[in-house]
């Protein structure tokens, strides 16, 4: 889709970019990274020739981009920067439609394209279309500004820290929905930024860029695992990087799960999940051996027709030993789609409770490391 062969960029004696060298395959989620001033941006905007290169070629689809005039490659290529750029006095639905206009689509087929993103992005067009820029948040006039770059259908998209600006809420919100985008319409994204959670989040491909040069290239888990050198490791951070297996179930569970005896009431049992706020208990009997367990989705089901626990109990539960992989346990809630996995020892007694929630807990704390070290 986009090659970079021995792409070099100098200005007054500064080299900002050299010798790179770069296969962007398509549909492919590239994201540039690395310190200020590494090149990254420059490599950007050499593609679609807001900078020039000083040495080497640029391939898009095995065509020189020299061989282009600049004004229609940029027709041709999505760009989104952090600074939006809308323009103040168009609406957004002609704000999303510059392109298209430029490109002399029909005034039907513009308004028709500009509603079609806008539902794709969750924002009503009956709402939305007519409004200016200045009625809208931050992060909606960040998603206008990936919409524009849409508009056209075109195959590459560049992005160059859209996301920077935003608050922490509006930013996750808008990586996700990114994501999801350039899944459904596997467009081919190369994307700037400074910060290696969004870099690791949204990326295929991560390129970590130094004093214009292309340090690694690798897919975040390769990053994560396998940094090139001290640069990479450092830049990557220890917390992400830490390769410490999740041990075992015992390590990763919650130790005191909710327990009723099969003797228990209904009425009591339904009080006390209100009280500890779950909504599922499991049933063991004195010698806290696992029995079953009992949903709130159960108890209102069969409240008129049972008295006690044990008579609506779920004796078939899915459950593991304590001495279980916890990635094994993971991948059985993954699979079965399971909400809980309940922990017994080898004679059956319950010893805690695997929720996806303890193991994400697990994951963060255990996987990565402590945010702290």
């Amino acid at each position: 889709m986009v090659i970079f062969k021995a792409v070099s960029k100098h200005y007054n004696g500064h080299i900002a970019v050299k010798n790179l060298n770069l296969n962007v395959k398509e549909g492919e989620f590239v994201t540039l990274i690395g310190p200020s001033g590494c090149g990254k941006t420059t490599t950007l905007k050499m593609v679609n020739r807001l900078v020039e290169p000083t040495e080497g070629d640029i391939l898009i689809n095995g065509r020189n981009i020299r061989d282009t005039d600049p004004v229609a490659l940029r027709r041709q290529i999505g760009y989104v920067i952090q600074q939006i750029g809308l323009f103040p006095h168009m609406t957004v639905e002609e704000n999303i439609t510059v392109v298209p206009t430029l490109l002399e689509w029909p005034a039907t087929k513009r308004r028709a394209r500009g509603h079609e993103l806008l539902d794709m992005a969750g924002m009503d067009p009956v709402i939305y279309a007519n409004r200016y820029p200045s009625e809208l948040s931050g992060g909606q006039q960040q998603r206008i500004g990936v919409l524009r770059a849409l508009a056209a259908d075109p195959p590459l998209i560049l992005m160059d820290e859209p996301f920077g600006a935003l608050d922490p809420i509006s930013r996750e919100v808008l990586q996700d929905e990114l994501k999801s985008l350039q899944k459904r319409l596997h467009k081919t994204i190369i994307f700037v930024t400074h910060d290696m959670d969004e870099a690791l989040k949204l990326a295929d491909r991560v390129v970590v860029m130094r004093e214009g040069e292309v340090i690694q290239e690798a897919t975040p888990e390769e990053l994560l695992r396998k940094p090139a050198d001290d640069f990479v490791a450092s830049f990557v951070g220890k917390s992400r990087r830490n390769d410490s297996k999740l041990l075992i179930v015992e390590q990763v569970m919650q130790p005191n799960p909710v327990t009723v005896l099969p003797s228990v009431g209904l009425a009591q049992c339904l009080t006390l999940m209100k009280r500890k706020r779950v909504d599922t208990v499991l049933v063991v009997d004195e010698e806290g051996v696992l029995i079953g367990g009992v949903s709130i989705e159960t108890l209102d089901r069969e409240h008129q027709r049972a008295y006690r626990i044990g008579e609506i109990a779920d004796h078939n539960l899915v459950t593991v030993l304590n001495s279980t992989p916890a990635k094994d346990a993971f991948d059985l809630m993954v699979g079965d789609q399971l909400k809980y996995l309940p922990v017994v020892d080898e004679h059956r007694h319950l010893r805690g409770l695997v929720t996806r929630t303890s193991m994400v807990n697990a994951m963060a704390s255990v996987v990565w490391g402590d945010e702290n070290d």
